[in-house]
């Protein structure tokens, strides 16, 4: 039987080095947030540039955010805009309250904050027509909209601070479909608290309207908790399958 020859490869110091180099850079490259980390100010900057899973995070929600502004229209981009800017806000939030608490102690994890963010933006789509059917969503809560039959839509909004869970709102209610929505707001007794909301279309988003006055001067429906409001803008799901 013959001997098999085996041929033994010697990596130069230099070649090492460079193999080295190119592999940390690649993985420098796969991490590096949407900011500059030498600027970096905020609490949660700081923390994003000091742990690879966040920055990683951070990369897909700039990626994703980036991505949606360009397919949406000019009025729905700029109400992305300040939802994003509600975002970081949030954000910076979750990060000021984990600051000098360990890990595996921190009420809030900023990193499934991140990625919900990353998913919540790839999941985007620009609407189809100028309708109202689907689920709308923002930082801040969503909008369930469903055909209701003869003409009308059931409506159902849910919104909540994020961070503290308060100023909760959860509206619903059957109304007449039209170029506008307006849902009248009812108590226990179906009788008018004195609340109206407007749903409409702006472009690519849907914009949601509070007005009106309770009674005995309440500013906030009995649908909702302190300082609840259901003003704001919503941007248009994926369809759900079946």
């Amino acid at each position: 039987m013959k001997s098999r020859k085996f041929t033994v490869r010697v990596l130069y110091p230099g070649l090492i080095f460079a193999m080295v180099s190119a592999m940390f850079g690649h993985a420098q490259a796969q991490t590096k947030p949407s900011f500059d980390c030498a600027k970096a100010a905020s609490v949660a900057e700081k923390a994003i540039c000091a742990d690879p899973a966040l920055a990683q995070a951070d990369a897909d929600v700039e990626k994703n955010y980036a991505a949606l502004l360009k397919m949406l229209d000019p009025h729905a981009g700029k109400a992305l805009r300040n939802d994003q800017s509600d975002f970081i806000g949030y954000r910076d939030q979750i990060a000021g309250f984990n600051e000098n608490t360990p890990k595996d102690q921190q009420t809030f994890d900023l990193g499934e904050f991140l990625r919900d963010r990353a998913t919540f933006l790839a999941g985007i789509r620009k609407p189809a027509d100028t309708g109202f059917i689907g689920t709308w969503s923002s930082v801040g809560g969503s909008v369930e909209i469903k055909a209701a039959g003869a003409g009308k839509l059931d409506i159902s909004e849910d919104v909540a601070n994020p961070v503290s869970g308060g100023g909760e709102c959860d509206i619903s209610g059957t109304v007449k479909a039209g170029k506008s929505l307006r849902l009248v707001d009812t108590d226990d007794n179906d009788k008018p608290t004195g609340f109206v909301f407007t749903f409409r279309r702006d472009g690519d988003a849907l914009v949601v309207e509070q007005s009106g006055t309770g009674k005995d001067g309440n500013s906030e429906p009995p649908s909702c908790g302190a300082n609840g409001h259901v003003d704001g803008t919503f941007f248009l799901g994926e369809k759900q399958k079946n």
